[in-house]
């Protein structure tokens, strides 16, 4: 009887080890952590009265949210965080704020003050820009290229030709 016992507390313990055993074995491996984003700060250089403003996502409103031009402050809505690959010549991705988790986006209408705003990111031309750090400007990906991202003393933000003589310099920086 002694026997039986042992043999019965033996058999439960093998079979908790086995049953710890493959519950372990059906978990995921832990996945290697993505890398964190590099966020950047936008800042137009051709202001001349406010020379302290930065590119700013403003408040949500149904999906989207207004883009303009804002005394720099650090705040999750002057971040922004370069999203996607492109493998055209240029390099254009999608600029997506950190504060409203939207994406930087313009239309397409004319040569001259196109509407600029935060959307839902989605992968198409007008939410995919290129930054060149050492000319100082942003340029859209749309079916009319050399169009740039451009502020005005007003605060607003327009994309824009480059004949258009608008304040199209800015310098950026990252976290």
């Amino acid at each position: 009887m002694h026997t039986t016992w042992i043999k019965n507390r033996l058999s439960t313990g093998i079979a908790a080890l086995a049953l710890a055993g493959g519950i372990g074995a059906l978990q995921p491996a832990s996945a290697h952590a993505a890398p964190a984003p590099e966020y950047w700060t936008f800042k137009n250089i051709d202001i001349g009265v406010n020379q302290d403003q930065c590119l700013t996502g403003g408040k949500i409103d149904g999906g989207t949210s207004s883009v303009f031009m804002s005394k720099c402050n650090g705040s999750n809505f002057q971040q922004w965080d370069w999203r996607g690959t492109d493998s055209g010549s240029l390099p254009f991705k999608q600029l997506q704020n950190k504060a409203t988790g939207l994406c930087l986006a313009t239309d397409n209408k004319s040569w001259t003050h196109n509407a600029v705003w935060a959307s839902r990111c989605d992968w198409r031309d007008g939410m995919r820009f290129n930054y060149d750090g050492e000319l100082y400007y942003f340029m859209s990906a749309l079916t009319n290229y050399n169009v740039f991202l451009t502020a005005r003393d007003s605060g607003a933000v327009y994309s824009t030709s480059e004949d258009d003589n608008e304040r199209t310099g800015w310098r950026g920086w990252h976290s």
